[in-house]
């Protein structure tokens, strides 16, 4: 597989990696051990996840050493573009945990550190992704320096 079948396959896994984590995490019947309660095991889950798709990120960014600049803005636009859903997804959760934290005492708090988890790590990733496109921008002189930092450090707000 070349650098751009890679660069292009590691750009689909970013755009579904928080849909794919929230599946993950989502659904009762894989989350319930025998008793029927909720496994402990979901924050390691969520820890493995935020590393691996750490780690995904800084493959694409090395991957994306001699990238063109062009498909590599491009990707990060996608990238951001579909993960819109996912942060309206995420700040239904977090309103809706608000109004049953009223009736089941400590949601709110389990709740909010899962959306916690799922906007760090999108916006970290994301940011990577953003990142290599600033580079190559700045390879191949599309921006200065002064205006690469300010689009990386963009990237990683937004």
């Amino acid at each position: 597989m070349n650098t751009k079948h890679s660069l292009t396959a590691l750009t689909v896994f970013e755009a579904a990696q928080p849909y794919l984590f929230w599946l993950l995490v989502m659904f009762p019947e894989m989350n319930l051990d025998e008793d029927g309660r909720f496994l402990d095991a979901i924050p390691w889950v969520s820890i493995c996840w935020v590393v691996a798709t750490v780690i995904v990120g800084g493959v694409y960014v090395w991957l994306s050493r001699g990238g063109e600049f062009r498909t590599l803005a491009r990707n990060a636009m996608i990238i951001k573009l579909v993960h819109i859903p996912y942060y309206l997804l995420v700040f239904a959760l977090a309103v809706v945990s608000i109004v049953l934290s009223l009736k089941i005492p400590f949601i709110t708090l389990t709740v909010w550190a899962f959306c916690f988890v799922a906007d760090a790590t999108l916006i970290v990733t994301s940011g990577l992704y953003e990142l290599a496109a600033v580079i190559a921008g700045v390879r191949c002189k599309r921006m200065t320096g002064g205006q690469g930092v300010v689009f990386a450090i963009a990237g990683f707000l937004f």
